[in-house]
C-alpha cells in the first residue's frame, strides 16, 4: 500500500479522462482450497480510472478474486500486474491499494481523525501534513466537524464514509470495496453508493467493488464482471450486460427475465406451441428444444386478435407500471409483461382477460435448452 503523496482533492494523474493504459492486469489466475475450485483460469484487464464491479451469487469467487488481488489470498497459479509491476507474489502490506470492507473495520478506541490519520502515521508524515490531509479526507466525504467523536458515535453510513476516507488517505492507486454498503439499510445504501461514485469520478482513482446486488452494479459501475462457479460469465457495460447478456445464467441473474421453452425454426424464426415467433438470427439446427428470453418490458399488449395470446393469470402493482402474469395460450407456459401504469386503463387489465402478446424480435434472446437453470 506505498503511495506517492498529493492532494486528495485532485484526480489521480494516471486516471485522468480514463485514460485508456491498463492499471491491472490479471492472467490466468486459479485459486483452489483442496479439491475445491475457487477460481478457474481468470484473466482480465482493468484500465485506469475505471469503477469496475464483481458481481455474481454468493460462492460464486468474487470475494477470493479480490483477496487474491490485495494480497489476502494467494493464488494458486496465474500472475497480477499492476502498472507494469509484477505483485503475484508481494505481501499486501507491499502493494498499492486501499480497502474498504462490509465490516467497516475502523478502531473503536480511536477518534475518527485517529482512524484516518493511522496509516500517515505508519509513514511517519508531519503532524502538520497529516492535519491538513485527514481534514481535506473528512471534507471529501461529508464529516467535517467529525474528528473528535468515536465510530460508536455514528451512523452506518458514517461509518463506512469513515473507512473510505482512511482508505484514500495514503492515495492508493487501486481502491477496494468489499461489499461495503450491504450493511446498511435500503435509504442510506442508495444514497452513499451515488457518493462513492462521484467520489471516485472526482479522484480519478481505479476502483473495484464486490457485490451481489446486481442494481448497485448497474448503476456505479463503468464495466461489469458477472462471475459463477468461479468463472468469468461476461465482462461489459451496464447496458451490455442488461441488453445483451452472453448466457442464460447473467440473462437470468440480472434484472427479471422470462424463459420460453421453444424450438428452433428457420435461422429468423422459433416456434412457442403452434405459433411462429421472430427472433434474431440464429445458429440452432431447426427442431432443436431452445430457450427464448425476454424482459418484462419489452412484452407489449393489446386487446387486438393476433396468433400469440395470454390469458392473465396475475396483476401486480408496482407504481409506474403493473406486472402482469400471463399463460401462454396452446402451451401452457407463463410470460410477464410489465404495462406502464397509463396503460393499463386502456388495457381494462383483470384476472381471466385473454389479451394479445407482441415483443420485438430483436429484444429476444435464445439460449440452449435448459441453461437457464442454477
Amino acid at each position: 500500500m506505498q503511495t506517492t503523496m498529493t492532494s486528495p482533492l485532485t484526480a489521480h494523474p494516471a486516471a485522468t479522462s480514463h485514460s485508456t493504459s491498463t492499471h491491472l492486469s490479471i492472467d490466468n489466475v486459479t485459486k483452489c482450497f483442496g479439491s475445491f475450485t475457487a477460481l478457474d483460469k481468470i484473466t482480465l484487464e482493468i484500465q485506469e480510472g475505471e469503477f469496475i464491479c464483481f458481481l455474481g451469487p454468493s460462492g460464486c469467487g468474487k470475494t477470493t478474486l479480490l483477496r487474491t488481488i490485495a494480497g489476502l489470498t494467494r493464488q494458486s497459479t496465474g500472475t497480477l500486474i499492476q502498472r507494469g509491476k509484477d505483485i503475484s507474489r508481494l505481501p499486501p502490506q507491499a502493494r498499492d491499494f486501499g480497502i474498504v470492507f462490509q465490516s467497516y473495520a475502523l478502531f473503536p478506541n480511536l477518534t475518527v481523525f485517529d482512524n484516518v490519520a493511522y496509516g500517515l502515521r505508519n509513514r511517519r508524515i508531519n503532524r502538520v501534513g497529516i492535519r491538513s490531509r485527514v481534514t481535506e479526507l473528512l471534507a471529501l466525504v461529508d464529516l467535517g466537524g467529525s474528528e473528535d467523536k468515536y465510530p460508536a458515535a455514528l451512523s452506518g453510513g458514517q461509518q463506512q464514509r469513515v473507512a473510505l476516507a482512511r482508505a484514500l488517505a495514503m492515495e492508493p492507486g487501486l481502491l477496494l470495496l468489499d461489499e461495503p454498503l450491504s450493511a446498511l439499510d435500503a435509504r442510506v445504501r442508495t444514497h452513499l453508493r451515488s457518493q462513492i461514485k462521484a467520489l471516485q469520478a472526482r479522484l480519478g482513482v481505479t476502483t473495484i467493488m464486490v457485490t451481489h446486488d446486481q442494481e448497485e452494479a448497474l448503476t456505479m459501475a463503468d464495466r461489469i464482471v458477472v462471475m459463477n462457479h468461479g468463472v468469468i460469465e461476461q465482462v461489459g457495460t451496464p447496458a451490455e450486460i442488461y441488453h445483451q447478456p452472453a448466457s442464460a445464467f447473467v440473462a437470468s441473474f440480472i434484472g427479471t427475465m422470462n424463459f420460453l421453452e421453444v424450438t428452433a425454426g428457420t435461422n429468423h424464426r422459433v416456434q412457442l406451441g403452434s405459433t411462429h415467433c421472430d427472433c434474431q438470427p440464429h445458429h440452432y439446427a431447426q427442431g432443436l428444444p431452445i430457450q427464448l428470453a425476454i424482459r418484462p418490458e419489452a412484452v407489449a399488449l393489446s386487446r387486438t386478435q393476433s396468433e400469440l395470446m395470454g390469458e392473465v393469470t396475475g396483476i401486480e402493482f408496482l407504481g409506474a407500471f403493473q406486472r402482469v402474469a400471463l399463460r401462454v395460450q396452446g402451451t401452457g407456459q407463463t410470460l410477464l409483461a410489465d404495462v406502464p401504469s397509463r396503460d393499463s386503463t386502456a388495457l381494462v387489465l383483470q384476472l381471466g382477460q385473454v389479451l394479445s402478446i407482441h415483443f420485438p424480435a430483436d429484444a429476444a434472446r435464445l439460449y440452449p435448452a435448459g441453461s437457464s437453470q442454477p
